[in-house]
């Protein structure tokens, strides 16, 4: 398979590129806005792979920061448009919970995320399965889950992983998801794809 991941939902820019068993991923603190095509254009580079030569396009849709989110799910679009190839939309907490599992083969896993203002993203899986869809936390709220969840390796990315006390988590599963969820058929097409929004962006909270 020949496939790009893009992931720009979280406080880095990452990208993957995949070419059969040839594979790179970066990952960049710095935004999206500048640094995403560039990157993509590295990444080809690096598995000597054609834009054209692609058979599908992923791309973390969120929960994530609303800028981010956009930015990812637009170059998807755009991309997938002009290169009449599907998407595939990768659920960011999927993601923490499936480099969890490859980081410390932890099988129960709460997801943590900074989600701004003093809320989180939280999700919860078993064996990767979701057992609490994306939600918005306040911190209390989430050291409530947490109580509830005694035992359960906690992925979290940097800022959650301050606030809560633990090791943060990051990985390349993005590449593993984007596959399996290719191979059993779950894409879509590039005018279908949509963000994963949980919250109102301050933006609309100011509007109401």
């Amino acid at each position: 398979m020949k496939y790009l991941c893009i992931d720009t939902c979280g406080a880095y820019t990452a990208v993957a590129a995949v070419n059969g068993t040839n594979k790179v991923y970066d990952s960049d603190p710095a935004r999206a806005g500048g640094a995403l095509m560039p990157m993509l254009d590295a990444a080809l580079g690096k598995v000597s792979l054609g834009i054209n030569d692609l058979d599908f396009i992923a791309v973390a849709v969120g929960p994530g920061s609303f800028t981010g989110v956009r930015i990812g799910v637009t170059t998807a679009r755009s991309l997938a448009y002009a290169l009449s190839v599907p998407v595939v939309a990768v659920n960011t907490c999927l993601l923490a919970a499936y480099n969890s599992r490859n980081a410390v083969r932890a099988d129960k896993t709460v997801t943590l995320s900074d989600a701004g203002n003093g809320y989180f993203f939280a999700a919860v899986y078993r064996d990767l399965k979701e057992t609490l869809a994306p939600c918005c936390l306040t911190a209390d709220e989430c050291k409530t889950l947490l109580k509830e969840h005694d035992g359960f390796f906690v992925a979290a990315d940097e800022a959650a992983a301050k606030a809560f006390g633990v090791e943060p988590t990051s990985g390349d599963a993005i590449i593993e998801v984007a596959l399996e969820k290719y191979l059993r058929g779950e894409t879509t097409d590039y005018a279908k794809i949509e963000p994963l929004y949980i919250r109102l962006s301050q933006a609309e909270k100011n509007a109401k």
